[in-house]
């Protein structure tokens, strides 16, 4: 490390923790990396919402996810794609925990219970190049909050996917399919037991609809999917 960083990175990281990452204003006490105010500006996602009635009859017609909590809508250019993108790509991974933290608050104001917490595994490739799972913050988060255990190895990708970022929703289940199995290791902690599996951004409910299918084969009694972003539908899908 040269001298300029060994000066300038304890000053970027004191403007860092001290001011909003979204905004830039100066947080208040008790604000951590993000404002009030920024995440006030997120689009929670409402039961009568035209997007989440879309995605719970998809569910009930596959008769694999009994449950759905979704915080927030994914909206191009607004906080989430940015909090998203950085926990991804930027290794901000206290990002992930303090998502998992409000699905944790969702799921106790809900009264729900489990034995697990699973989540969506990433492609192998990809987790090597990038070092780390988002989606395994995320569920630590929920764990901190619910007291829940993490499995994280209870699901594993076995089939190499393509980005499904342009594909349909056929195309995203067809790319998906039998991409994962359920680790037999667990099978006594997931066998008629209610799991939650959570991710980041849930777009189409393929993904989630492949892991809750492996779990349900596995034995498992009821499967809740949760998520801290919801890629919002046009009136015509």
């Amino acid at each position: 490390m040269n001298l300029a960083n060994t000066i300038l990175d304890p000053i970027n990281d004191f403007f860092f923790l001290t001011t909003c990452f979204h905004c830039g204003n100066r947080l208040s006490d008790g604000e951590s990396r993000v404002c009030a105010t920024c995440w006030s500006s997120l689009t929670p996602v409402r039961n009568d919402d035209f997007t989440y009635q879309v995605m719970i009859k998809r569910f009930q017609d596959a008769g694999i996810i009994d449950e759905f909590i979704p915080l927030y809508y994914f909206e191009k250019g607004k906080m989430l794609q940015s909090l998203a993108h950085s926990l991804k790509y930027e290794e901000i991974t206290s990002f992930g925990k303090e998502l998992g933290e409000k699905i944790g608050a969702a799921l106790k104001t809900k009264n729900i219970t489990a034995a697990a917490v699973i989540p969506v595994p990433l492609n192998k490739r990809k987790e090597r190049e990038r070092g780390y799972n988002q989606s395994e913050f995320i569920a630590e988060g929920v764990s901190r909050v619910t007291g829940i255990p993490v499995l994280p190895q209870a699901v594993r990708r076995v089939k190499y996917t393509v980005t499904q970022t342009h594909l349909n929703a056929e195309e995203r289940k067809e790319n998906i399919a039998d991409a994962f199995i359920a680790d037999e290791r667990y099978k006594e902690k997931i066998a008629n037991k209610v799991v939650i599996v959570v991710d980041d951004i849930i777009t189409t409910g393929s993904t989630i609809q492949e892991i809750g299918k492996v779990l349900k084969d596995a034995g498992a009694k009821k499967i809740i999917a949760a998520s801290a972003g919801l890629a919002k539908l046009g009136e015509d899908a």
